[in-house]
C-alpha cells in the first residue's frame, strides 16, 4: 500500500493560504534593523522551545529555557534538558536544509536522537523504531485516548510515508499543506515510544523552511497551539475512534488541515504586523487637527488655500464666508463660531469692535498653519530649481 492522504479545500482554507502568502510576501522582503532582526529570530526560537515542550507537560518558563539553553558543563534537570534538546533539534534543522539533505528516514531518526537525548553519557545518533505497544494515556483519567499502530507495521507505514514526502504528490501541494500532512500522519505512526509529539512539530518546522515559509526565521506556531490546547489536541484527533486500525489508518484530514492552516495563518499575520511595525520610521504624534471636528478641519484646509494663493494676511474670515462655504444659515455660522471662540480655535480679528465681522484662526491654530505655509513655499522653490 502506499500513503494518499485525503482532505478537501474548504473556503476558509483557500482564504488561510491566501494570508500566508500575503504575510510572507511582506515579511520575506521587509527590511529591518540588523539587531531587530536578530532579536526576532531569537525571540521566535525561544517560543517554539518553550512552548513545543510546554504542550508535553515542561512548565519551564522564557527565562529559565533561556538559563537552559545557555547552560555549559551543568547537569539539568529532565525539563531543562528537554528544552535544550528541542533548541538544538531546531539548530540542527536548519543546518541539514542549508546542507540540501535528502530527506529520509534516516533524517527523522536522528532529528529524534536530538530531541529526546537525555543524560551527559555517549549519545546514540539516532533512535530505533519503537518495539512495544505504546499507547497515549490520559494523565488525568489513566483513559487510552489513541492506540497506535502495532510495532511490526510501523517500519512500512514510515517508508509509505517517505515515498510520499519525497514524491510528485506531495510536491504538487502548498508547503504548508504539506507541513500539515506530514506532521499528522507521522504523530498517528506514532513510531517512537516518546518524543512523537515535538517530533511531529519538529517536522513541520522542517517542511515549511524547507519550502520557503520559514519567515526569515521569525514564525512560532507553537504558541498558538499551547494557548488553546483543547483545540489543538481535539483538532488533532479529528473526533476518529481510539484504535488507529479503526479510521485513524485511512481518515479525511480537512479538520486538521483546516485548524493546522488557520493557526499559522493567524501567527503569519500576527508577524506581519510586528515586521511593519519595527520598520516604520520614528513615530510621530498624531497630527494635531485629528482632535478637531471634520468642519473645523475643513476650515483649516480653507484657510490654508487661501494663504498658499494670497498670502498669510489673507487668513481670515467672516461669518458670511462660513455660509457660503458649508450652506449654513448665519444663525448657525455665528453658533459655530462662538462655539469655536470658547474652545480657543477662532479668536476675532478685532475684538475690540461692537459687531465682529471677522476672524482668524487662534494663535496655536495660527502658528501651525504658518509652519505649513513655511515649508510648502521651501518644496515650491525647490521644484523651481
Amino acid at each position: 500500500m502506499s500513503f494518499i492522504p485525503r482532505f478537501q479545500y474548504s473556503h476558509a482554507m483557500a482564504r488561510d493560504l491566501g494570508l500566508i502568502e500575503a504575510a510572507r510576501a511582506v515579511i520575506d522582503v521587509l527590511p529591518l534593523p540588523p539587531d531587530q532582526e536578530l532579536r526576532l529570530r531569537q525571540a521566535a526560537r525561544q517560543r517554539a522551545t518553550r512552548n513545543s515542550t510546554r504542550i508535553e507537560g515542561n512548565t519551564l518558563n522564557s527565562e529559565e529555557v533561556g538559563r537552559a539553553v545557555m547552560a555549559v558543563g551543568k547537569r539539568q534537570t529532565e525539563m531543562q534538558q528537554e528544552v535544550r534538546n528541542y533548541w538544538r533539534a531546531l539548530e540542527w534543522i536548519e543546518e541539514q536544509l542549508e546542507g540540501n539533505r535528502q530527506l529520509s528516514e534516516e533524517f527523522i531518526r536522528e532529528l529524534h536522537a536530538i530531541i529526546l537525548v537525555r543524560g551527559m553519557g555517549r549519545r546514540g545518533t539516532r533512535s530505533d523504531y519503537r518495539v512495544e505497544e505504546c499507547p497515549v494515556v490520559d494523565s488525568a483519567t489513566r483513559r487510552i485516548d489513541y492506540a497506535p499502530p502495532i510495532p511490526k507495521d510501523v517500519p512500512g507505514l514510515m517508508r509509505e510515508l517517505m515515498a510520499w514526502w519525497r514524491g510528485a504528490d506531495a510536491a504538487a501541494l502548498p508547503g504548508p499543506v504539506r507541513a500539515g500532512l506530514l506532521a499528522h500522519r507521522f504523530v498517528s505512526i506514532h513510531p517512537f515510544s516518546d518524543g512523537n509529539g515535538r517530533t511531529a512539530r519538529a517536522l513541520a518546522t522542517t517542511e515549511l523552511w524547507r519550502s520557503g515559509y520559514d519567515m526569515r526565521g521569525f514564525l512560532s506556531l507553537e504558541e498558538h497551539y499551547t494557548a488553546d490546547l483543547g483545540a489543538y489536541y481535539d483538532n488533532l484527533q479529528m473526533g476518529l475512534p481510539v484504535n488507529y486500525y479503526e479510521g485513524r489508518h485511512d481518515p479525511d484530514h480537512s479538520q486538521w488541515l483546516g485548524y493546522f492552516l488557520a493557526t499559522m495563518a493567524q501567527a503569519s499575520e500576527a508577524l506581519r504586523r510586528q515586521a511593519i511595525a519595527l520598520y516604520e520610521p520614528e513615530r510621530q504624534p498624531a497630527p494635531p487637527w485629528e482632535k478637531l471636528r471634520r468642519v473645523q478641519q475643513q476650515l483649516l484646509t480653507r484657510l490654508l488655500m487661501r494663504g498658499i494663493e494670497q498670502g498669510e494676511a489673507a487668513m481670515s474670515f467672516s461669518p458670511m464666508d462660513m455660509v457660503e462655504w458649508y450652506g449654513v444659515s448665519a444663525t448657525t455660522a455665528r453658533e459655530w463660531l462662538a462655539q469655536w471662540r470658547e474652545e480657543a480655535f477662532v479668536a476675532p480679528v478685532n475684538s475690540q469692535a461692537q459687531r465682529i465681522r471677522a476672524y482668524m484662526l487662534s494663535e496655536y491654530w495660527m502658528g501651525l498653519l504658518k509652519n505649513v505655509l513655511v515649508n510648502a513655499s521651501i518644496s515650491a522653490s525647490r521644484l523651481a530649481l
